[in-house]
């Protein structure tokens, strides 16, 4: 296939196929806190082409698989824990940079003499593996998992096709951000003739709402603010404006983010226990990576996000502080 990088010249990559080609075994392929496309359709993947391969594998996290999502081919077989039912010998996460994301289901899940495989493509990835391929150049850890199945020599059905289809178009928000290079439009040109059917992820991705969802999107929409003479864009939602599976469904920080002139776009969203949820998009030059970074976050240069103790107002206020320090030390 066209998009495969060929000689898997890292020797993280060789560590895990050390790991996963020689003989079948057992393994937890486990998700981070409210999973996405980017980390279910890497692991589903990954877990369906080992299977193939005679491993048993259970799949699971803190959190269920949101309603969009549960198109994808085994997500009926992905479990939610508040713990991990047991200890398993090999444990593979994807997409996930800091391990605190599993709420602790990882601490209870891995033996201490087993194996960690961490998969991911975030700078500010913590690699609490035992084996951590962290790849910064690939657009999406679909891209790193579509090489992973090369170097192991296992077949790429139509389901697991359309698993990692669906990992790299929601990881570069359907191809339009920045990080899409040739090879992620190759990857997914051979996915799709794999069997992947991008007809389907847009549909049930962003063609499947509920009757009242564009009234309540027209509700939550109105609360957009912006400052900073329209360079920063903000919506701050109180809690219980809206439910995980909205928020996930619609994507919200994208609407301010598509506004002329707007650099930063912040969500804000006030969870139980006190905690105010940060999802930061930037347009141009601004690492907002940075921005979270102050608040004991992460993620990418484009995209990062970050949870802060504190009231919705008084997060709004520091996020905001925060955003216009670095334009104003951004500013040429």
């Amino acid at each position: 296939m066209s998009g495969h990088r060929g000689d898997p010249d890292s020797a993280s990559l060789r560590a895990i196929v050390d790991v996963l080609g020689h003989g079948a075994g057992e393994a937890l392929m486990l998700g981070h806190v409210h999973p996405d496309a980017d980390v279910l359709g890497t692991l589903l993947a990954l877990g369906m082409a080992l299977e193939q391969a005679g491993w048993t594998i259970t799949l699971g996290g803190p959190h269920p698989v949101p309603a969009p999502l549960r198109f994808l081919p085994g997500a009926e077989r992905y479990q939610a824990w508040t713990s991990a039912p047991r200890m398993y010998p090999v444990v593979v996460m994807t997409d996930c940079p800091n391990p605190r994301r599993t709420e602790g289901v990882l601490d209870g899940a891995r033996r201490p003499e087993g194996h960690l495989i961490n998969i991911d493509h975030h700078p500010d990835n913590h690699r609490y593996g035992t084996v951590n391929w962290i790849d910064v150049r690939a657009a999406a850890t679909g891209e790193m998992v579509y090489d992973l199945l090369h170097a192991l020599s296992l077949k790429i059905t139509a389901d697991i096709a359309l698993n990692l289809f669906t990992a790299i178009h929601t990881d570069t928000g359907s191809f339009r951000y920045s990080n899409t290079t040739p090879r992620t439009l190759r990857i997914a040109a051979d996915l799709v003739e794999a069997g992947a059917r991008p007809d389907v992820v847009s549909d049930r991705l962003y063609q499947q709402r509920a009757v009242d969802a564009l009234p309540r999107l027209g509700e939550v929409l109105g609360r957009i603010r912006m400052e900073e003479a329209g360079q920063v864009a903000w919506l701050a939602l109180p809690r219980g404006a809206v439910s995980d599976a909205f928020a996930a469904a619609e994507d919200l920080v994208t609407y301010p983010r598509s506004i002329a002139g707007v650099r930063v776009a912040i969500l804000l969203r006030e969870e139980d226990g006190g905690i105010v949820k940060v999802s930061l998009r930037a347009k141009g030059d601004l690492a907002v990576n940075e921005i979270a970074r102050r608040f004991g976050g992460g993620g990418h240069d484009k995209a990062a996000g970050c949870s802060i103790p504190g009231t919705l107002e008084g997060v709004t206020k520091a996020v905001l502080a925060a955003v216009r320090e670095a334009l104003r030390g951004a500013a040429p």
